[in-house]
């Protein structure tokens, strides 16, 4: 096991992506890490916008752009319209490596970067360390 990393833990996380193991890897790294004291999936677009309107709004998305039905940039496009509690940080966190995506995605307010999958410890410590303490 893992020792905490240094940073206070995130709230809350929604990992948003069809990919269940994915999701499943990602859960376990934050829970291994005690990065977040809540943490939800969603495994696609419209689940998330879902969550988003019945439950107390997420400090960090990690969101997929390749997802069935709802993609991350139609997500993106479905938050403008909710009216949030607080500002939500977005990290899209994809197999993407098409450049024209990484670019779309930072059009989008509350993105505030763009990683390659999997998600990993120096990721979550770069995330909650620069846009969150």
């Amino acid at each position: 096991m893992k020792s905490p990393v240094e940073f206070l833990p995130i709230n809350k996380v929604l990992l948003v992506d069809d990919d269940a193991a994915a999701n499943y890897l990602s859960k376990e790294l934050l829970e291994e890490l005690h990065a977040a004291k809540e943490i939800e999936v969603a495994e696609d677009g419209l689940s998330a916008i879902d969550k988003m309107k019945q439950k107390n709004c997420p400090d960090i998305i990690f969101l997929d752009i390749k997802m069935p039905g709802m993609d991350g940039f139609d997500f993106l496009e479905g938050l403008k319209a909710l009216t949030l509690s607080k500002s939500v940080k977005i990290v899209m966190l994809t197999s993407s490596v098409r450049p024209e995506d990484k670019e779309k995605a930072f059009t989008y307010k509350g993105v505030v970067d763009f990683f390659e999958k999997p998600l990993t410890p120096e990721k979550i410590q770069m995330v909650a360390t620069t846009y969150l303490n």
